[in-house]
C-alpha cells in the first residue's frame, strides 16, 4: 500500500549553476543563499542544497565561501545543509573530498549531508530544433573505486550520504553498496534525478519516467526523493507523494517560468501545500533527523 501518512521531506535545491536569464531569484552571494535558505525553511523545507558562486554568478570553488554560507545559514535557522562536492569535477577522489574534509574541521561549517552520484552520467543537452548537442563532452565520471573512497570518507566525517540515482544502473549500484556494507541503510537516502531540457542522461520527468525507476528501487531500508533537472517537478510530484517519496525542488534545477518565475520559497510552499493535500504535511527538521536516523550532533546555531 502507498505510504501516505509519512511526513514529507522537502529539499530546496537553491541554485546549482543556474543563471538569472529565466528567473531573477536565483541566489548567488553567501548572504543571498543564506537568506534564501531561511525563507525556504520558513516555507517548509528541512534540507537545503546549494553551490557557491562568484558575485557575477559564475562557478566558485572556494572552501571559505562554503563555510561562510553554512555559518550564515546556521545564524538564521536549523535547516539541514547539503552542499555539493562536485564544484570541481576531478577524477581524483582525494581532491574531490578534500574541500568537504576542510569544512568538517570546524563544527560551525560542517554540513549534514554529502552527495554521492552513484554512476557516471552524460549531462550534454540535445537541441531538437538544431539537431545538435549544446556540448558533447560534459560527462560526470564516478567509478566504483571513486564511490567507495568517497563513501568511506563521508562516513568517517559523520555525514549522511545523499545518493543521487540518474538511471536504473545507479539504483543497482546503490543496492550493491548497501549489500556490501559500504553504505548504511539506517535508512539509506536516495534522490531520483529525472531529466528534461534535452538532457539525455536520466529518465524523463514524467510519471512513466519515475515509475521506470521505482520498479528497480532496492528492497532495502531506503527513503527516496525525486528532483527533475530542467523540468517541472510538479509533473511527477503527486505520484511521488502517493508512493511514499519526498520532493527535492528549486531554481537550481528549473526556472518555473510557467509559474511566473517564483522564488525558491514559493516553490517549497507549493510543495508543502501539495503534500498536505495528500495527508503528508512538511516534516520539521527534528522529524527528518528521526526519519533518517541522523545521530551526529547538530552544529551549533545562533538562531533564535
Amino acid at each position: 500500500m502507498p505510504d501516505t501518512e509519512k511526513p514529507l521531506l522537502i529539499e530546496a535545491r537553491l541554485n546549482e549553476w543556474s543563471l538569472r536569464e529565466r528567473n531573477p531569484h536565483v541566489p548567488w552571494t553567501p548572504e543571498e543563499i543564506a537568506d534564501d535558505a531561511y525563507a525556504c525553511w520558513q516555507a517548509g523545507a528541512s534540507i537545503v542544497h546549494f553551490h557557491v558562486r562568484n558575485p557575477d554568478g559564475s562557478p566558485a570553488h572556494d572552501v571559505e565561501l562554503y563555510a561562510r554560507v553554512m555559518r550564515a545559514i546556521r545564524e538564521r535557522c536549523d535547516v539541514l545543509i547539503h552542499p555539493t562536492i562536485a564544484g570541481v569535477v576531478t577524477p581524483d577522489p582525494a581532491a574531490r573530498i578534500a574541500p568537504l574534509a576542510r569544512m568538517c574541521e570546524d563544527s560551525s561549517s560542517c554540513p549534514d549531508f554529502a552527495p554521492l552520484d552513484m554512476g557516471s552520467t552524460n549531462l550534454d543537452a540535445y537541441d531538437a530544433a538544431t539537431r545538435s548537442f549544446s556540448t558533447e563532452q560534459k560527462t560526470y565520471v564516478n567509478s566504483i573505486a571513486t564511490l567507495r573512497y568517497l563513501a568511506g570518507h563521508v562516513q568517517r566525517m559523520g555525514l549522511k550520504e545523499l545518493m543521487c540515482a540518474w538511471t536504473v544502473p545507479c539504483l543497482r549500484t546503490v543496492d550493491a553498496f548497501v549489500h556490501a556494507g559500504w553504505i548504511r541503510d539506517d535508512p539509506a537516502l536516495v534522490c531520483v534525478v529525472l531529466t528534461e531540457g534535452g538532457i539525455q542522461g536520466g529518465h524523463p520527468g514524467t510519471p512513466e519516467g519515475l515509475l521506470s525507476m521505482l520498479q528497480f528501487m532496492p528492497q532495502r531500508n531506503i527513503e527516496w526523493s525525486v528532483c527533475c533537472r530542467e523540468g517541472n517537478l510538479f509533473n511527477v510530484a503527486g505520484l511521488a507523494l502517493e508512493r511514499g517519496g519526498h520532493l527535492s525542488i528549486g531554481l537550481g534545477d528549473y526556472a518555473y517560468a510557467e509559474l511566473g518565475a517564483p522564488a525558491n520559497a514559493e516553490l517549497v510552499r507549493r510543495a508543502a501545500e501539495l503534500g498536505a493535500s495528500f495527508g503528508r504535511p512538511a516534516a520539521s527538521v527534528d522529524q527528518v533527523r528521526t526519519l533518517l536516523g541522523l545521530t551526529r550532533e547538530p552544529a551549533p546555531s545562533t538562531a533564535n
